[in-house]
């Protein structure tokens, strides 16, 4: 089951971004995303070093993809390839990152994109130093990395500035 849809209020437009709320699908979403199970822990880590995160239960969501793929109605890009995000419990965090000098306090769907965004690199290198017999799987999950990328941009994310500085 899904819950009915968010909406995220930017700019331009309305879009929509879908929690994933269903156990079933809750439990298929991370090992597709990250293309390993342990996609969550390896967040909730990333999250447990650069912040004052202390658990809880994470949120789950898809990128809106729409008609045709198109990321939002209002535009003309479309995604290649299905992605989306996992995020902390709602609330704020102060995240330090001194390896990109950075420092700030962002929200929880902030803070969820960039350490969604730092496991998909993380894994892609990992994957890629296993060998060639990996590229398609590498490659999948730079698409997902680049299209959450353009997702962030594309919505006008209010604290998209935050985010790219810290993936920096």
């Amino acid at each position: 089951m899904t819950t009915p849809a968010q909406t995220t209020q930017t700019d331009t437009a309305q879009v929509t971004r879908i929690e994933i709320t269903d156990p079933r699908r809750r439990l298929a979403f991370v090992p597709r995303l990250f293309a390993t199970a342990l996609g969550e822990s390896m967040a909730a880590t990333f999250l447990r070093k650069h912040s004052d995160y202390d658990g809880g239960m994470w949120h789950f969501y898809e990128v809106p993809r729409g008609i045709s793929g198109h990321v939002a109605a209002w535009t003309d890009m479309a995604t290649t390839c299905p992605t989306g995000y996992i995020a902390p419990p709602d609330g704020t965090y102060q995240m330090t990152i001194p390896g990109n000098y950075f420092d700030a306090e962002v929200s929880a769907d902030a803070a969820g994109i960039i350490a969604t965004l730092s496991v998909l690199n993380q894994l892609c290198w990992k994957v890629f130093e296993m060998g060639s017999q990996y590229a398609q799987t590498c490659q999948g999950l730079i698409d997902r990395q680049d299209a959450l990328k353009d997702y962030v941009s594309i919505i006008n994310h209010p604290e998209s500035s935050l985010i790219f500085r810290a993936i920096d």
